[in-house]
């Protein structure tokens, strides 16, 4: 009987041990979520302090670091290469670019929901087909499609690209070459070191008329 007994109170203590294992298991849970939602809303308020590019010539405009700089492209003044203060200054440190993009004249009424599946195709060398689109709805709330594509390299190597999102917004510029018919902001990731920056940059695009 006494056996039975001391059986019997053991049990109970291992439950009762396992029922505060569990209570501080769930509280350390609910803990880690909460400093989730707290680093996700500084993210938001970081990013409202980012500075501004602005691009007057095809209007529109985006956020970017602090401790960023960028380099306006001096030829065709269509958009900037990104890259941190820290980073070699050069072009190839750019890991970030944004450009507007011209289109063929037969392309340039196209919705850009079906342009977005064809568009790195039409305007990129070696780029074959698409690997993945999914819609973007930036913070003004301008709808763009974040693209990556199957390529192949000079050796003949099938690779998948880094993102390209793109934007709608249609632009004719007269040159001496005639008009010039723009269809696109692009932002285009080319180091993915740069992903997290990337990702936190898209929603902050806006057009500015």
């Amino acid at each position: 009987m006494k056996k039975y007994l001391f059986l019997l109170i053991l049990v109970v203590i291992i439950l009762a041990l396992c029922g505060v294992i569990y209570w501080q298991y769930k509280n350390m849970v609910v803990s880690e979520r909460k400093s989730f939602v707290a680093t996700t809303t500084s993210f938001q308020t970081t990013v409202g302090d980012w500075k501004t590019y602005m691009n007057q010539k095809f209007g529109y405009s985006v956020l970017y670091p602090n401790d960023w700089i960028f380099r306006e492209f001096p030829d065709t003044q269509t958009g900037a290469g990104f890259r941190p203060l820290n980073s070699p200054d050069e072009i190839a440190s750019e890991c970030i670019n944004v450009d507007e993009r011209e289109t063929a004249e037969n392309e340039y009424n196209t919705p850009l929901s079906e342009y977005a599946k064809r568009a790195a195709i039409v305007e990129i060398q070696n780029y074959e087909k698409l690997n993945s689109i999914k819609s973007v709805t930036t913070t003004a709330g301008l709808t763009g499609y974040e693209t990556t594509w199957i390529y192949r390299t000079m050796d003949g190597q099938e690779k998948v690209s880094l993102p390209i999102t793109y934007f709608e917004n249609k632009k004719t510029i007269q040159s001496g070459n005639g008009q010039l018919k723009y269809k696109t902001v692009q932002i285009t990731l080319d180091n993915e070191d740069c992903g997290k920056t990337y990702e936190q940059m898209l929603p902050t695009l806006k057009l500015t008329e």
